[in-house]
């Protein structure tokens, strides 16, 4: 194989994986957004002034 196909090929893999990472990470965020308050903090989660949501007090 052509080192020049592998390193494009790499690059491209890569990519995809990043984006299908964050893809996933928004998906958990919405449906984690659409808990109550207190749902939220019987799992550990709190919701913070601003709306987001914070956990063990540091964002996510």
């Amino acid at each position: 194989m052509n080192p020049t196909f592998q390193s494009i090929s790499a690059a491209i893999s890569g990519l995809a994986l990043r984006t299908s990472v964050a893809v996933e990470r928004r998906r958990a965020l919405r449906r984690v957004a659409r808990l109550s308050d207190h749902r939220l903090h019987d799992i550990g989660f709190e919701r913070d002034w601003d709306g987001s949501i914070l956990r063990n007090g540091r964002a996510i």
